[in-house]
């Protein structure tokens, strides 16, 4: 089902690609009713994304800007409590009007990029709330170093946090497109675990929907291996056999690690010239650091010879006994 927005350069589509994260799917599926979202878990790994019918590993917010471009959001906010706002770029590399979209936020910027504090982050939230136009996301990243202690607000902090409960059940979500699709202006929470936030503002609000990001499993990790292999060395020479071979190993090799680590692995790989047909010492190589294998360091001749060498040290003993006795 393909949507298209006012603007005429603007198009999402809205379908069922199994591909995606289950987190993606989720969001996506909520945004025409909550106004405000939480996500946890698994925040600072690499996720999933789908360029091209190609999948790679990319950060959360690249994934989150192609997320809301595709469900008709013009533009996607960042805030962090060190960089402050940022407009992302869109999936496809392009820049849009980031310097008005502050302005229109009231903020000062400079650049794409504004300074601001966690009071300015309160009185924001409320002007992207009232904000006319298409719709815009806001994501807030490092959510849980907002405050010191959730069970202990500051008032600066409870300020901010109520003005998000009361914002959130104010809402009203637009429609967009010519299927007249719900979109709210909405807010992403990025937080390590659920507890980081206020209670009272997500628990039994039914205007905040919590996402969960689960850890890579086996699925996902095979879906990434096939675009990080065919970047390490004597990939393009290896025959087909020989990279998914490579692939299957770099799977299983990597059994409870993050996307990052596998994107680590193989510019590991990259860095140091480890062959493709030799994933598996890549793997190792990040998991112990820089150690001496002992099996590479035997010679190979004395392997060879191994049936000789053991046999004229069995005979020694028995001469110098002989000699002994004598």
């Amino acid at each position: 089902m393909l949507n298209t927005l006012a603007d005429p350069g603007v198009q999402f589509v809205v379908q069922i690609d199994d591909r995606r994260p289950r987190w993606v799917r989720d969001l996506e599926r909520f945004l025409p009713l909550k106004s405000q979202f939480v996500l946890t878990g698994n925040v600072r790994d690499l996720q999933t994304r789908d360029v091209g019918g190609r999948v790679i590993a990319a950060p959360l917010s690249d994934v989150l800007a192609s997320t809301f471009r595709d469900a008709g959001y013009i533009d996607t906010v960042r805030y962090d409590p060190i960089g402050g706002f940022s407009v992302l770029p869109h999936p496809d590399g392009t820049e849009g009007d980031g310097d008005g979209l502050l302005t229109r936020l009231g903020l000062t910027p400079s650049e794409g990029k504004a300074p601001g504090s966690s009071d300015l982050l309160a009185v924001t939230i409320e002007r992207l709330m009232a904000l006319e136009g298409p719709p815009i996301a806001l994501c807030v990243d490092f959510a849980s170093r907002l405050v010191v202690r959730p069970d202990a607000l500051s008032a600066s902090e409870h300020a901010l946090f109520t003005r998000a409960l009361v914002l959130s059940q104010r809402a009203d979500p637009r429609p967009v497109g010519p299927e007249r699709a719900p979109r709210f202006n909405c807010v992403v929470w990025i937080v390590e675990k659920e507890g980081d936030l206020p209670d009272w503002l997500t628990i039994d609000n039914p205007r905040i929907r919590h996402i969960p990001v689960a850890p890579p499993d086996r699925n996902t990790r095979r879906s990434v291996a096939s675009s990080l292999i065919r970047g390490m060395p004597g990939a393009r020479e290896a025959t087909t056999e020989t990279v998914a071979e490579a692939e299957r190993e770099l799977v299983d090799a990597t059994e409870g690690m993050l996307l990052v680590d596998l994107n680590a692995v193989a510019q590991l790989a990259r860095t140091e010239g480890v062959a493709v047909s030799d994933v598996g010492e890549a793997v190792r190589r990040y998991k112990v650091g820089v150690t001496d294998d002992a099996w590479r360091m035997i010679e190979r001749q004395k392997i060879r010879d191994g049936a000789d060498i053991v046999a004229r040290q069995r005979v020694r003993p028995h001469i110098s006994a002989m000699a002994g006795a004598a």
